[in-house]
């Protein structure tokens, strides 16, 4: 009972921190954009012929790893997925039911190019944690207090993750890759 509290509460407050960058990165308007094929052309809308990542960063929802990709990523084999929209467009997915606690990513798809450049800037966390390679484009990462934080993103569909477990960080960052690939 004293881990699946403390696992809940760790969990807990990655999400609240990740709703906090997103919170603290809007814009400040509270109108939703538009997205490429219901825009009329004007001065800020991409030019015919733009690659097409322009077009994937504003579409679609965030969506969860599905537990079976969790449990391979991790390693470990959680028994439930229970998924949760958050404020800011974004999905906090727990997976419960874990031989050491519970584990989660919360997910921020496809943001708009400005509260995606501030969830970057954002990132590395506070304290910073020390850059890790080879998940997305860019991502930070660190193990304390029995459990791994890795907060990464992709830069072609204005992705950023938050993902954490018990343990080591290797299947943490699996878990993060496959959040990233997935949106």
């Amino acid at each position: 009972m004293v881990a699946t509290v403390h696992a809940r509460a760790s969990l807990a407050v990655g999400a609240l921190v990740a709703g906090i960058v997103v919170m603290g990165c809007s814009s400040g308007s509270s109108s939703p954009e538009a997205g490429p094929t219901t825009s009329s052309p004007s001065a800020t809308t991409s030019p015919p012929g733009s690659t097409p990542t322009t077009g994937a960063a504003t579409a679609g929802a965030a969506t969860c790893p599905t537990l079976a990709q969790a449990n391979a990523a991790l390693g470990v084999s959680y028994g439930n997925l229970v998924s949760n929209a958050t404020a800011g467009g974004g999905i906090v997915c727990e997976y419960t039911g874990g031989p050491s606690g519970n584990a989660g990513v919360t997910i921020f798809a496809h943001q708009s190019a400005s509260v995606f450049a501030g969830q970057v800037a954002n990132a590395p966390g506070n304290p910073a944690m020390p850059a890790i390679s080879g998940v997305g484009d860019g991502a930070y990462g660190d193990t304390t207090g029995g459990r791994s934080i890795v907060n990464a993103y992709s830069d072609g569909s204005r992705t950023l993750v938050a993902a954490q477990a018990p343990g080591a960080l290797g299947p943490v960052e699996a878990l993060a890759r496959v959040a990233l690939a997935d949106n």
